[in-house]
């Protein structure tokens, strides 16, 4: 049992831990074909080509195929992703990298997580902490790996973290093809995402952690450049991550609904110290606002959420958690491109004001229906 749950963890490690792995060198490919920045963005966007459809048509498929199956499939698709960039490091093989990656991990997130949570079951709060803890430090390694490898040959455009990679997700899948398969049902092989009743918030709340994340990776970079360390972004958004997977000890100890609360509180805070830092240049508080945000971003909230959502998961554990990682990513991508479009008509510094002004109205909402919540719950 305990075997099972490591691999399953260390194959949403990998998965998630592939995306960002070309990272550092975006703009390196996109100036080798003769391209400015502005690629480098619709290549990164590329990602939710593959990663949106996967959890909206095929969250829920792991219940009638057989989960082993799928991570199979999410381990595969991500070591090909990796092996592409391999064989052709540059920006046009980065868009097929992309759509693979999206889709392995469109696949994996709903799918290991249920397959967790049937290995420990009436335990959503250890299966929260396994998915999260892995997918978090998934998430946040990759870039400041190859940023690491690249310190020692800055001008391969394959570094060693490449095959690195693509060795381990390659050892993976032998791993993987060794686990129990779990029992399967007789339904439809395309199972759209569900929402029952009380998993709404903890999906709204997830968006709103994540539309911050998206933010703090769009402004972040920019503004380091200004501060002199074009090199640090990197290390920031492990910061940024971190903080989060250094809190979940703690947030383990409340209660799902209270995690999602404090998160939303400490969200407006660490948004506030970050864009105040950002504005007046000062870069100890723009750290220190990431640092705050990341803890709820990757921390209260995801933690909280999940666990919240996995109580009402019962036989349907692919697709009531793919529909949490889809309301994650439309968080973390939608307000992107929204503030993108805006710019251009208003400003980025206009754009960004009225973000703000939704996201703290937002949070603040949430704590309070968290906080009626709470009175209910005690007055029964």
């Amino acid at each position: 049992m305990r075997r099972s749950v490591i691999i399953v963890a260390s194959a949403i490690f990998l998965v998630t831990h592939a995306p960002s792995l070309q990272v550092p060198l975006y703009s390196i490919y996109a100036q080798k074909a003769g391209f400015g920045s502005g690629i480098s963005a619709v290549a990164f966007a590329t990602y939710v080509i593959g990663l949106l459809p996967t959890l909206i048509l095929f969250g829920g498929i792991s219940d009638r195929v057989g989960r082993k199956k799928v991570i199979l499939a999410s381990l595969l698709s991500a070591m090909l992703a990796t092996f592409v960039m391999i064989i052709y490091p540059n920006i046009y093989a980065l868009f097929i990298t992309r759509v693979l990656q999206g889709i392995a991990v469109g696949l994996i997130t709903g799918t290991g997580t249920a397959y967790i949570s049937t290995i420990i079951p009436n335990n959503s709060a250890q299966v929260a902490a396994y998915v999260s803890l892995t997918s978090s430090l998934g998430f946040s390694s990759g870039a400041l790996f190859t940023n690491a490898v690249l310190l020692l040959d800055k001008k391969t455009l394959v570094p060693l973290s490449y095959w690195v990679v693509f060795i381990l997700t390659f050892l993976s899948i032998g791993f993987a093809s060794q686990l129990p398969e779990q029992p399967i049902s007789r339904t439809a092989l395309v199972r759209l995402p569900s929402f029952p009743n009380g998993t709404i918030a903890p999906g709204f709340a997830i968006a709103l952690a994540w539309s911050l994340a998206g933010i703090v990776s769009l402004t972040l970079p920019a503004k380091l450049i200004k501060y002199g360390l074009p090199d640090w972004s990197g290390l920031m958004l492990f910061i940024f991550v971190i903080s989060g997977v250094l809190v979940q000890p703690f947030a383990r100890r409340l209660k799902a609904r209270y995690a999602v609360q404090f998160g939303a509180v400490i969200l407006v805070f660490g948004y506030i110290v970050f864009t105040y830092g950002a504005n007046a240049g000062a870069l100890s508080l723009v750290i220190f606002g990431v640092a705050i945000a990341g803890t709820a971003c990757y921390g209260f909230t995801y933690l909280g959420g999940l666990s919240e959502i996995l109580k009402f998961s019962a036989s349907q554990s692919a697709r009531i958690t793919s529909g949490y990682f889809i309301c994650a990513y439309l968080g973390y991508g939608v307000p992107i491109v929204v503030i993108g479009f805006l710019s251009d008509k208003i400003g980025i510094v206009n754009s960004l004001f009225g973000f703000g002004v939704l996201f703290i109205i937002s949070n603040i909402l949430l704590a309070l229906h968290y906080q009626q919540l709470k009175k209910k719950s005690n007055s029964i």
